[in-house]
This record gives structure tokens, C-alpha cells and sequence, in this order.
């Protein structure tokens, strides 16, 4: 079973060649991708981590026949799972964080006041999904969103579905890196958070 962001779909051995990170890429791939491929700032064996899949190491490059494309693939540590990213578009993932920097960007997120005024609620919760949904999203990044989020007081439904969302990928971000529970990950979080 594969994970293709979003849907699962069955495949067999014959479905994909798969290749490996040390491929010369052949006259197949248009320039932009070749170029794509040797910029990428993700190699072979990095741990990384994603609102859709949680923690996953980065095992190499597929091609699959029957959608034409080039994807990461990425063993996910969670659930088991084979999850295939496409290499050609905006990808969610980023590398897992260091201990010390993640007491770094929790020290920082806790000393610095994140409210910001919006016009209405609609353009809050659109701001909040620019910040998380950016290729270039940063853990400080998420967690100043959800310390934003915590501290409405006319949070919605959908808010608060964002807020718990991002707080469980980051306990469980949290709790690969230090070794805890994910639970024990999230209370900690939250009280570093609010102090």
C-alpha cells in the first residue's frame, strides 16, 4: 500500500521502477526537473516530518509509469506507511528538529507576543493556513500559530481544529526528538506555550 498524499492506491512491483538518489538523470526528464532534483535540500536517510504523516525517513526517488511523475518516497514511522510526495510541486515536509533547537524556538515563541489584528475572522484563519501551508514553513513558524490560536478568545471551530492539528504533528515532533510520550510531549508544549 502507498500513501500518495491524500489517497491511498494499491500498487505492485511492476506498477514503479524505483530509483535511487545517485541516478544520472537521463534525457527522459525535461531540464527543470534535473534542476529540480539536484536542489532539493532533502537526501537519503534525513528524518523528517509532516502534518499529513507525522515523522518519516526519506528513502529515495520513484517514478510511477501510470501518473508520469517523480516522487520522494518517505517510510513513515507512525503508521507504517509507504508515503509518496511528488518532487514536482510544493511539498509540506521539512527536516525533524534538533533538541536544542526546539528548546530555542520554544523559549523564543514564549517571549514574544504573537497577536496580530485582522479585519474578520475568515481572513485570520486564511493568514494562519498562508503561514503553515508554506513550502517554507519553520517549526517557530507553527508554533507561533498556535500559540496565536491559543490565545483568542473568539477562536472558531475551525481554529481550533487547525490549532490541535498543528499541536499534535509538533508533540509528535516533540516527542520523537526527546524521547517522551506524545501525550506527556503536548502538555509540555501547551505549558511552555502559555507561561
Amino acid at each position: 500500500m502507498i500513501n500518495l498524499i491524500g489517497r491511498s492506491i494499491k500498487t505492485s512491483d511492476t506498477l514503479y521502477r524505483h530509483y535511487t538518489w545517485k541516478i544520472k538523470l537521463t534525457k527522459e526528464y525535461p531540464i527543470e526537473t534535473q534542476a529540480y532534483f539536484e536542489n532539493r535540500s532533502f537526501k537519503p536517510d534525513d528524518i523528517v516530518v509532516s502534518p499529513k504523516f507525522g515523522i518519516g525517513v526519506i528513502k529515495g526517488i520513484e517514478f510511477l509509469d501510470g501518473l508520469e511523475k517523480s516522487f520522494f518516497t518517505i517510510s513513515s514511522i507512525d503508521n507504517k506507511l509507504k508515503n509518496l510526495i511528488p518532487t514536482d510541486t510544493e511539498i509540506l515536509i521539512r527536516k525533524v528538529s534538533t533538541r536544542n533547537s526546539f528548546n530555542k524556538s520554544l523559549d523564543k515563541i514564549n517571549q514574544k507576543d504573537v497577536a496580530n489584528d485582522y479585519d474578520c475572522r475568515k481572513d485570520r484563519i486564511a493568514a494562519f493556513q498562508d503561514k503553515i501551508r508554506s513550502n517554507k514553513v519553520t517549526l517557530p513558524t507553527i508554533l507561533s500559530v498556535i500559540k496565536e490560536i491559543q490565545q483568542l478568545k473568539d477562536k472558531g471551530a475551525v481554529e481550533r481544529q487547525m490549532m490541535n492539528e498543528l499541536l499534535t504533528t509538533v508533540s509528535r515532533e516533540y516527542a520523537f526528538v526527546f524521547e517522551c510520550d506524545s501525550e506527556d510531549a503536548k502538555k509540555i508544549i501547551k505549558k511552555r506555550l502559555i507561561q
